[in-house]
């Protein structure tokens, strides 16, 4: 999925279009290259529905994605692949072509979040 940097002063329920909460980079002969943009959207904030940006409903709710984000941290996400091709299309969560593989210190291996369910209030 790519080496992820959150800008937590973002994060709220209110979404703007121009401000991803994470931009997503590719390791690159020892460069990191912008691959993608993300915006995330905790259920904590008191989102009752699902978010959608570009007409595009989000992916989730689901758990954190350990060892990154507490899997306590249930959240809608929506990956926008704008600076790296991806065959898989624009929004989809994963790039098949981008990789982490190599000896990076800032690289950690994940696992897929399991999916929750969101219940309003």
């Amino acid at each position: 999925m790519g080496v992820h940097f959150l800008n937590p002063q973002l994060i709220g329920p209110v979404l703007d279009p121009v401000k991803p909460q994470i931009l997503v980079y590719e390791p690159k002969g020892g460069k990191l290259q912008l691959v993608a943009a993300e915006w995330f959207v905790p259920l904590a904030t008191g989102i009752t529905e699902r978010p959608q940006l570009f007409g595009q409903p989000f992916d989730g709710p689901m758990e954190g994605h350990e060892p990154l984000i507490p899997k306590q941290l249930h959240h809608y996400d929506l990956h926008v692949w704008l600076f790296k091709a991806n065959p898989n299309g624009h929004f989809a969560t994963t790039n098949p072509d981008v990789s982490c593989d190599g000896a990076y210190s800032y690289s950690l291996l994940e696992s897929a979040p399991a999916a929750v369910a969101h219940h309003k209030q």
